[in-house]
């Protein structure tokens, strides 16, 4: 059930960029624009951005996450690009009277689309691949892949650059995930 659900909000998201992206192709009289055929693989260094995040929590479950990214603005509305992300993750386990602690470093990225409904709230989907140590199986490092579906909120700081909230949910959630749903992420994007 929930393969499906995601599979039709992936569909209905990929419809809307499709149809922004093709809807810009043609001129003002409706016919297919020359220039954009031209123009179509060369990047405009006005719509490439750098940015990303940072976090941390300490306490029985100590973490320490930066995430660069890369993205590219290829509408007014439509925004992809790839993310990286480190995590330094400890946790401490109590077992009747022993305390076991459980260090491992959690790397991997992934692409990501932001789609913006209007100048401030936007849509977000990300497949993020991370490496992390098996918690069950001390010394195997697994690769676990979420899949991020959510909005959230932007602010412009300035003319090329904005900060963002979002709220994502995680519908492939795995046991050995560092995530628990709902994910709140705080980033930003900077112009080049």
């Amino acid at each position: 059930m929930r393969m499906k659900i995601f599979c039709g909000l992936l569909l209905a998201f990929l419809t809307i960029c499709i149809s922004e992206t093709s809807a810009q192709a043609y001129d003002e009289g409706g016919n297919y624009s020359n220039n954009v055929r031209k123009n179509r693989l060369k990047l405009d260094k006005d719509r490439t951005y750098i940015g990303g995040g940072f976090g941390a929590s300490f306490g029985n479950i100590t973490l320490v996450e930066i995430a660069p990214s890369f993205a590219y603005l290829f509408t007014d509305n439509l925004l992809a690009g790839i993310s990286t992300r480190y995590i330094y993750y400890q946790e401490k386990i109590r077992f009747n009277t022993q305390t076991v602690t459980f260090k491992t470093n959690i790397y991997g990225g992934g692409p990501f689309v932001q789609y913006f409904f209007t100048e401030e709230f936007l849509g977000h989907a990300e497949i993020e691949i991370l490496n992390l140590e098996d918690f069950r199986r001390p010394n195997k490092r697994i690769n676990i892949t979420s899949i991020f579906l959510g909005g959230g909120y932007r602010s412009y700081i300035s003319d090329n650059a904005f900060a963002s909230i979002l709220l994502l949910y995680n519908i492939n959630d795995d046991i050995n995930s560092p995530y628990s749903n709902p994910v709140l992420r705080v980033g930003f994007n900077i112009g080049l």
